[in-house]
């Protein structure tokens, strides 16, 4: 995997969605933050970077790769 490879946590009306970078829909949808966060750790383990970003789209946290 590319040490580019990025996923987006966003809020959307329906709760907070898992994107990948480059992509048009949301791999997941999760009810809260917390559950979307959960949900992003295998991906960091697969060599994904995961910004988190607050509800009005600012980043809050950019979790590197492991």
């Amino acid at each position: 995997m590319a040490n580019t490879a990025r996923v987006h946590i966003v809020k959307r009306d329906a709760g907070w969605a898992i994107k990948k970078e480059g992509k048009e829909r949301a791999s997941s949808l999760h009810d809260n933050k917390q559950d979307a966060l959960r949900a992003s750790n295998s991906l960091t383990k697969k060599g994904f970077d995961v910004i988190v970003h607050n509800a009005d789209g600012s980043v809050s946290k950019w979790k590197k790769s492991k």
